[in-house]
């Protein structure tokens, strides 16, 4: 991911934090994270976690699509949407499954294994246990795939369920 890119990433974390209007102390403790580790995400010192996409999805209800590509709303918003904390234990299933929807694309564009690999920035191996879910996601996959094809991240990460 490139710097300018890796910053739009970042302002879109502090506006976040910003419409709750909350201290980076508050934030991250409502993120469940400590605040040096926050510091450093909107410092772009440090990559962003799969654990804080999770928590900003869980607590935020964050649309990763916006906070990755900037397009779409702050928040995910369905007609069933309350922006009221939920505790919906079926998510880390599904993201269980996001392998095998990366296998859809790839699939759908006859793409082997290698391309992919290069496609997203990672070694044939990384590309692998990514699709079998011995390794996740992280920021800069998210980001790739969404340069390479055009999907929503919230259906890669969380199936139709959404």
């Amino acid at each position: 991911m490139n710097k300018n890119m890796k910053n739009e990433i970042t302002k879109r974390l502090i506006k976040v934090r910003n419409f709750y209007g909350e201290s980076v102390y508050a934030f991250a403790k409502k993120l469940c994270i400590p605040q040096p580790t926050l510091l450093r995400y909107e410092s772009c010192e440090r990559k962003i976690a799969n654990q804080l996409l999770i928590s900003l999805i869980e607590i935020c209800n964050i649309n990763i699509n916006w906070l990755i590509s900037g397009k779409g709303d702050m928040f995910i918003t369905e007609d069933k949407n309350t922006h009221l904390r939920q505790n919906d234990e079926s998510v880390y299933e599904r993201i269980s499954q996001a392998g095998k929807r990366l296998v859809e694309i790839q699939e759908k564009h006859n793409f082997l294994d290698k391309e992919m690999a290069k496609l997203l920035k990672i070694s044939e191996k990384d590309y692998l246990k990514l699709v079998t879910g011995e390794m996740d996601f992280d920021i800069n996959i998210l980001n790739n795939i969404k340069q390479n094809f055009s999907v929503d991240i919230d259906w890669l990460l969380y199936g139709n369920n959404v």
